[in-house]
């Protein structure tokens, strides 16, 4: 389990990051978390998503709010397992967890830690993070030059 541990630790600032903003919802904390966002990103990070098998297709077992449908999202496997772990999880990009969630007609976003400290990031954050990173790489198109 070691190795399937160390992959997450690059979480740690994200987590800390979507703790600090249930602690004081404000505006300066959520620009942070989202930061964090794009920075997770930006390393190439994973996160754990809980899966579901409908025949033979793999989906995201999302969660409903009563209203809306929202993706699940771990930073960690210690956040997984405060409650039960589901019978299938992944380890995937969170830039592609973040890409299907933003384009997706099912899911309003994610829910980034169930369990703890649950942070909604519905599509108009994750509209915010895609643009930083179309941003960053235009600036990066643009050093390179």
């Amino acid at each position: 389990m070691g190795d399937f541990r160390d992959v997450y630790e690059r979480n740690a600032e994200l987590k800390l990051a979507a703790q600090a903003y249930v602690k004081n919802p404000t505006r300066g904390s959520m620009f942070e978390l989202l930061a964090e966002v794009v920075a997770r990103i930006s390393e190439e990070c994973e996160v754990i998503v809980p899966m579901i098998l409908e025949g033979e297709r793999i989906l995201y077992d999302t969660i409903s709010d009563g209203q809306d449908e929202w993706i699940q999202v771990f930073t960690d496997w210690e956040e997984l397992t405060l409650k039960r772990a589901p019978e299938y999880i992944m380890g995937l990009p969170i830039r592609c967890v973040v890409e299907d969630a933003f384009e997706s007609r099912k899911s309003e976003g994610i829910i980034l830690n169930l369990h703890s400290d649950e942070v909604f990031l519905g599509k108009e954050e994750l509209d915010w993070v895609l643009e930083m990173l179309a941003l960053r790489g235009m600036n990066e198109d643009k050093e390179g030059m």
